[in-house]
This record gives structure tokens, C-alpha cells and sequence, in this order.
């Protein structure tokens, strides 16, 4: 019999698919040598990308209780030491009737599918993973300054039946990333990421952040500037601060007027960050030259929006954090604070 039982959630973005792959197992058999059982508990059965899409939006914005309670986790819990959950609602029942739960592990930087105050209430620690999208969305985020400035998308002949494009809305202003200035609005750890891609491109790296310590611009040799000496100076402006009361609308009408006219924005954080109505009409009346984005206020983008028809914007379905090994890079980030627990250690990102 197992020492420990350790419940897996999985979910329609983490899939029971992702977390029996290969590279996810590796990283869960760890737990074996603490003697724990990984037992799995799948929630959202048969939902599409959309219907995700819609759910995690709303819990994002009001938390697990109003979702309906899983009882195969409900049941799984009762004798559970941990839980492990993606973005699968784990509400206060389901914290309530696990009388030896000792910890929930969320495998996102975020912790907004999880009652905090029950689990609190009840002792139970709760830890996240923060850094787990940091390589993927940087990588994509580099990929959004090059196919947007360099028109690699719109380019693309399997868009044009075959036939070469020869003239591009901003023909007039192409250039190589070397020599350009790079405004990071937020320097956390993706901030950081893209800084150190877009440095080995010879860019000149400024960012504006009032959270983020003196101590990491000095060592990043990244130079810290306020918003509005941001947004007139970069070629290049690109949003990765969080989403909160506090920041909610932080990119305004009056800061993408202070955009250079050949300035490219890009937004792989969230639309919520960005007064999109602004940014919409500064790409329409070519104010500023383009823009890369891989996030909207409303997801899918509905048909008949006025950005649909712009012909300098590169538009992706908010897929900048999805790569093929995301369950064992969040896995192994939640897992180091399973053992740390299993140990009788301090967690290394403690929610709660």
C-alpha cells in the first residue's frame, strides 16, 4: 500500500494525453521514491478549445465556486494527500471533504481555480508554477516581432495561391533587429527571457517596471525607464506584466499616441493590459507601423471586427504558451515542491 496518494487532474488544456506522455510520467514517477500513488481524475470531458477558452476566462474573474463540483474528484480527494490540478475548479467541498489533504499544487503561475480561503482555513498549503510559460512565450513573443517586422506571415506564398508578394504595408520601413531599441512593458521572468533572446540580436533592451528589483536591471543590463519614456522610444513595444485591478487597462489611448509612427506593438500577456479599442484605430489610421498579437478582450476574435480587415497585424489564437512538452515543464515546477512537502521542506512557491 502507498504511503502517499497523490490525485491528478487533468483537464481539456493539460490533457490526460499531455500527462501520460513520455516526458510528464519521467517527471510524476519521481514521487515513487517518496512512496506515492499517482491516481488520475479527468475533468472537462469532450470540451472543445472554446468552451475552455470561455471557462477559463470566467474563472479567472470569479474563482471555482460557481462551477459545478466533480464527483470522481470529489471522491478521488476523500483520501487524498495531494492534489494536483491544472485549471479544474477545486472549490471548498472538494477541500472540505479531504480530511488528510496537505497540499493542492496548481501547474500555473496562477491560483484562481482554487478556494484560497478554504484551503487555508483547512491547513492545506497550495503552491503554483510560476515560469512555466517564460521559454515558450518568449520564444513565441521574438517570433511575433520577426514575423510581423519582417512580414514573414503575410508573406507566406500558401496565403497568396502560390503566387509571390511583393509589396508589404510597411515595404517602406523593414529593417533587421540589430541597432533597434525594445521597450519591455513588464520584466518578470518572460520579460527577462525575451530581454536575453532579443540581446543575441544586438537590440538595445529598456523596460518599465515598479515591482521589479534595481538589482535586476543591473544584472540584466536591461535599463529601467518609465512608461511614458517607453512608448516614445522603442521600436518595438511588448507587453508581459500581469493582469490585476492595478494594471488592468495600464497600455491607454493617450501612451499608444506617444508610439513612434513606425513602432510595432506586441501582446503575448493579456488584451486587458491594452485599451484595444486605441490600439485597433492607431493600426487602421497607420499611426504606428504594426502589430504582433496573440491576445484579444474577446476570444475568438468575432467576425466583423474592424482588426480583421487591417493589413498590418499578425493575429494568433492566444497560443504563444502552447508547445508540445508544457506538461512536463509545469509538472516538473510543481513537483520539486511535492517532494519539498513529502520532505517536511518549506515550499518554494507557496500560494498560500
Amino acid at each position: 500500500m502507498a504511503d502517499y496518494k497523490v490525485v491528478m487532474v487533468v483537464d481539456a488544456s493539460m490533457t490526460y494525453e499531455k500527462v501520460m506522455a513520455e516526458d510528464a510520467q519521467r517527471v510524476l514517477k519521481r514521487l515513487e521514491g517518496y512512496g506515492a500513488e499517482v491516481v488520475y481524475v479527468e475533468a472537462q470531458k469532450g470540451w472543445d478549445r472554446s468552451r475552455f477558452v470561455e471557462y477559463a476566462s470566467k474563472v479567472e474573474k470569479v474563482g471555482p465556486e460557481p462551477f459545478p463540483v466533480n464527483d470522481d474528484l470529489l471522491r478521488a480527494a476523500a483520501d487524498a494527500d495531494v492534489i494536483l490540478v491544472n485549471f479544474a475548479p477545486v472549490g471548498a467541498k472538494v477541500i472540505e471533504n479531504a480530511g488528510k489533504l496537505k497540499m493542492i499544487g496548481v501547474t500555473r503561475s496562477g491560483a484562481e481555480n482554487v478556494n484560497l480561503e478554504a484551503a487555508a482555513k483547512a491547513g492545506v498549503k497550495v503552491a503554483v508554477a510560476p515560469g512555466r510559460l517564460a521559454e515558450p512565450v518568449a520564444d513565441y513573443t521574438v517570433g511575433l516581432i520577426l514575423a510581423e517586422s519582417r512580414n514573414i506571415a503575410r508573406m507566406s506564398i500558401t496565403d497568396h495561391g502560390g503566387e509571390w508578394m511583393n509589396d508589404c504595408p510597411n515595404a517602406s520601413y523593414i529593417k533587421s533587429l540589430k541597432g533597434s531599441v525594445v521597450g519591455l512593458v513588464g520584466y518578470g521572468i518572460i520579460g527577462q527571457r525575451v530581454a536575453a533572446k532579443l540581446a543575441a540580436f544586438g537590440c538595445e533592451i529598456i523596460a518599465y517596471d515598479p515591482f521589479c528589483p534595481a538589482g535586476v536591471f543591473e544584472r540584466t543590463g536591461c535599463r529601467s525607464v518609465s512608461l511614458e519614456e517607453l512608448m516614445r522610444t522603442a521600436d518595438y513595444v511588448s507587453v508581459h506584466a500581469r493582469l490585476s485591478k492595478d494594471t488592468e487597462g495600464l497600455v491607454s489611448r493617450e501612451l499608444i499616441g506617444m508610439m513612434k509612427p513606425h513602432a510595432f506593438f506586441i501582446n503575448t500577456a493579456r488584451a486587458g493590459l491594452v485599451d484595444e479599442d486605441a490600439l485597433v484605430e492607431a493600426l487602421a489610421a497607420k499611426r504606428i507601423g504594426g502589430a504582433g498579437l496573440d491576445v484579444f478582450s474577446v476570444e475568438p476574435i468575432p467576425q466583423g471586427h474592424p482588426i480583421l480587415g487591417l493589413d498590418n497585424v499578425t493575429l494568433t489564437p492566444h497560443r504563444a504558451g502552447n508547445c508540445s512538452n508544457l506538461a512536463a515543464i509545469s509538472l516538473d515546477i510543481i513537483v520539486d515542491d511535492v517532494e519539498r512537502l513529502l520532505r517536511g521542506e518549506a515550499l518554494a512557491h507557496p500560494k498560500c
